[in-house]
């Protein structure tokens, strides 16, 4: 007879129990806003997180939360540029269950992800297949849109430079929060505010006249138009995309390019093997440009340029205006902030030759 009261007093003891550990799982969990406008529930702290986003993951790498992440996005390298494995050589060991647009669920799973981050343009097939195993997902874009462009690889923005700068601010602020580094995270944005001060306070008054005609020669005759960050660099550096009219990456013709006859074309380092041909090809001499070796491949810290990263700002748009407007930006030792960007938020020296 005495089973049953002690029966009834373990069941009551499992019961607080449970209602405990629900209490203190609930109490671990914060919910935020991702750059598409959804709802996430997370882990106060994330100690797993898989980053199938390569913006995402130099933001988080620049944050130093390096250790914080178990699995990568599978072409990382091609996407960030080829000394981004001295940066953080501890990814080069890490797994890569997925790209951009797809992931390999059994692969995922061994790795037991607090989260995993995707673009805001993953297909929604990939995302609801991680979600369906009771993973987050959170998506990143570092642009702020209306709701129609928040899941769009060409969004339709109509004011590009305050999209993408309030994008990035609460890209870095959100992985910031994310990752528990906050610290880290104002100083990032900081940088960007030095940076923004700098150069605007020194085209500000350069007429439409004095903007300098760009074009961005990327393989094949594609290059980059509006809704892409390419033209927000060349506008806040005192530039003007010839390529605007090209709603995001496309191809275009050699007529095209002689007619608008830009005055510099700009190469990304990890695309320098088309700089010959440009150099050699007859059609491309009578481009403005090419005849005054105003061609210039932009150096690997600037990153690809598609969509913007952090040194898109603080270093990118810094070469591009010194490269534009050499006499304004005269004093400006980009050597010097280069390296200190680079020892602050990498701690490494930057060490390849600077252009």
């Amino acid at each position: 007879m005495l089973l049953v009261p002690r029966l009834r007093k373990f069941l009551q003891s499992l019961s607080l129990l449970v209602v405990s550990l629900f209490s203190i799982s609930v109490m671990a969990s914060q919910t935020i806003v991702d750059q598409t406008g959804q709802k996430v529930v997370l882990p106060n702290h994330i100690q797993r997180a898989v980053i199938l986003e390569h913006h995402t993951l130099d933001v988080a790498v620049e944050l130093g939360a390096t250790s914080q992440i178990v699995g990568v996005v599978r072409n990382w390298q091609s996407l960030l540029g080829s000394d981004f494995a001295r940066l953080a050589p501890q990814i080069t060991r890490l797994p890569t269950p997925g790209d951009l647009t797809s992931v390999n669920l059994e692969e995922l799973l061994s790795l037991h992800p607090d989260v995993v981050f995707m673009s805001n343009y993953a297909p929604e097939q990939m995302v609801k297949q991680v979600q369906s195993v009771g993973i987050p997902v959170v998506r990143m874009s570092f642009f702020v849109s209306n709701a129609s462009q928040r899941t769009s690889f060409n969004p339709d923005i109509a004011n590009g430079p305050k999209a993408y700068w309030q994008g990035m601010k609460q890209g870095i602020t959100l992985l910031g929060k994310i990752f528990g580094r906050e610290k880290e995270a104002n100083a990032l944005e900081h940088q960007m505010d030095v940076t923004q001060h700098i150069i605007h306070s020194r085209i500000k008054d350069l007429s439409k006249a004095q903007q300098t005609r760009l074009y961005m020669a990327n393989p094949d005759m594609n290059t980059y138009g509006s809704g892409k960050f390419t033209g927000v660099m060349m506008a806040e550096s005192g530039g003007f995309n010839v390529a605007h009219t090209i709603h995001g990456y496309g191809e275009v013709s050699m007529e095209q390019v002689l007619a608008w006859n830009p005055q510099v074309i700009f190469v990304q380092s990890r695309y320098r093997d088309i700089v010959p041909g440009i150099e050699s090809d007859p059609a491309w001499q009578k481009i403005d440009a090419v005849k005054s070796h105003r061609l210039f491949i932009s150096p690997e810290y600037v990153k690809p340029w598609g969509h913007p990263a952090p040194e898109s700002f603080i270093l990118g748009e810094l070469w591009m205006a010194k490269k534009l407007h050499p006499k304004l930006f005269a004093d400006v030792d980009l050597k010097q902030r280069v390296d200190e960007f680079y020892r602050q938020f990498y701690h490494t020296a930057y060490k390849p030759d600077l252009q």
